[in-house]
């Protein structure tokens, strides 16, 4: 098998060996980043046959599915009795299960932010759900982002499904290097009787207007139709691609096409059946193009289920209180930050380089995948300096199982509200208002304590002091 040039491993090493200067954490990252990046390398050119390799061969492909409000618990293969994910769970064995994966915020805009720059939302100033019409958002101007990176390097690059992260010129999904989108700009219950807004739901193609106030019920199946287009076209043209396939589903008001209404126990198991039906369909069509083995795939969430939801979701009787899904053994849930609103599935496969069946404990954000992605494409260089995302390769692809100690911050409302430091979270909460207002400050163990029951806030003060140290030194960062 032929390996990569000599001079391409003296420039690595020599990286690594530059690295010393570097964090612990850090070092570790990159420095297992580099050999796992030369070893896909020279794969993918041992499966060119030695013949000068085209951008389509070198590069490969990345797809990234996110799904709205799924919980810990909502998978087959993370413990769910009763939902039928089957194509999920086949990802799972043939790839990587990620038990201590985060959403940065517990709520969909700042999340998404994080994913697309890399950066705790309360970084880039996007501190809650943003509402249409809204001044505030994700500019271009201000942000280096993901598909920006991989744009320039030769993607193509498509966001399907839902955006949220601005409705105003210049916040837009193709002002930020996304060559196609098909989706709606925010939620699909920003509408009566759930939210009051004078802007009408539209689904968009580009810049354009598609369809008025779509139905709920055909959203999953159009993403799906249109992600699987882009893949046979990406296919045909030879081109590396970026596909991030955003879900409305299984947020509320849940709504399933007629095909897989009634096949579960459930209205929301219905909306899982779909959408893990949609994730055999892009895979599928994957395999068909014959890339799938160069395609790195990745599935998770914006945050935990809404099991807390507000009265205004009630009106009509469309929404029930219990549309929602479930998260396991955590407490809490989304809009909140106990582990519930945070700790999301993680699954990413990728044949031939992620080893099958494996399962990390490693703490893992989806703030980590800007700096992993552009890593896999050989862009580490292009990332932006602030970034506050790791490199998280080798625990995804399973180089070890043991990463060392690293920084998690837990994102909510404009401010970070909770800090993980190892075992340790410190959670920072305030509940009243003016002479009634009190600050309450909590320390859980998560390996012992995973379900967040036992304060040990009371029994453990220098790690409190330590810990609220690091927060207020976050917070006050930009």
């Amino acid at each position: 098998m032929n390996g990569p040039p000599v001079g391409q491993v003296g420039t690595a090493l020599r990286a690594v060996h530059c690295l010393a200067t570097l964090s612990r954490i850090t070092r570790w990252y990159i420095a297992l980043g580099l050999l796992a990046g030369l070893a896909a390398t020279a794969m993918l050119r041992a499966h060119a046959g030695g013949a000068q390799a085209t951008a389509a061969s070198t590069l490969p492909n990345i797809v990234v599915v996110l799904a709205d409000d799924l919980g810990y618990g909502d998978l087959a293969s993370y413990g769910h009795p009763l939902h039928r994910t089957p194509h999920l769970d086949a990802m799972a064995r043939e790839g990587m299960r990620a038990t201590s994966a985060y959403a940065p915020s517990p709520s969909c805009s700042p999340t998404r932010a994080s994913l697309l720059t890399g950066r705790y939302a309360f970084r880039v100033g996007i501190r809650a759900p943003l509402s249409p019409r809204s001044s505030e958002g994700l500019r271009a101007r201000d942000h280096v982002t993901l598909p920006q990176v991989l744009h320039s390097a030769g993607y193509r690059t498509m966001l399907v499904g839902k955006w949220h992260l601005g409705d105003q010129p210049g916040m837009r999904p193709m002002d930020h290097g996304f060559d196609r989108f098909v989706g709606l700009l925010y939620s699909h219950d920003y509408k009566a009787p759930f939210v009051e807004t004078p802007e009408k739901l539209a689904l968009w193609n580009g810049e354009q207007r598609r369809v008025e106030e779509p139905d709920p019920a055909t959203l999953t199946a159009t993403y799906t139709q249109e992600a699987v287009s882009f893949i046979k076209e990406s296919a045909s043209a030879r081109r590396p691609f970026f596909l991030y396939l955003a879900h409305s589903m299984p947020h509320v008001p849940l709504a399933v096409s007629p095909k897989w209404r009634g096949t579960t126990s459930s209205p929301y198991g219905d909306v899982m059946a779909e959408l893990d039906d949609s994730i055999g369909q892009v895979r599928a069509a994957l395999a068909a193009a014959g890339v799938a083995g160069n395609t790195l795939v990745i599935f998770t969430s914006d945050n935990g289920p809404w099991n807390a939801m507000p009265d205004r979701m009630f009106g009509r009787d469309i929404v029930k209180p219990w549309d929602h899904g479930t998260t396991g053994p955590f407490r809490g849930g989304k809009a909140g930050t106990y582990e519930g609103g945070h700790r999301v599935p993680l699954i990413a496969v990728w044949p031939g380089t992620i080893r099958p069946g494996q399962v990390t404990e490693a703490p893992i954000s989806i703030v980590d995948f800007f700096p992993t992605l552009a890593g896999r494409a050989h862009l580490a260089d292009k990332v932006p300096a602030n970034v506050d995302g790791l490199d998280v390769w080798p625990a995804l692809s399973g180089a070890t199982a043991n990463p060392p100690e690293r920084m998690l911050l837990y994102d909510n409302l404009g401010k970070a509200e909770a800090i993980r430091v190892g075992p340790w979270k410190l959670r920072e909460s305030t509940t009243g208002q003016g002479e009634a207002r009190q600050e309450k400050v909590e320390l859980f163990d998560l390996l012992r304590d995973p379900s967040e029951r036992y304060d040990q806030a009371g029994v453990q003060p220098e790690e409190v002091a330590r810990l609220r140290a690091r927060l207020d030194a976050e917070n006050a960062r930009r």
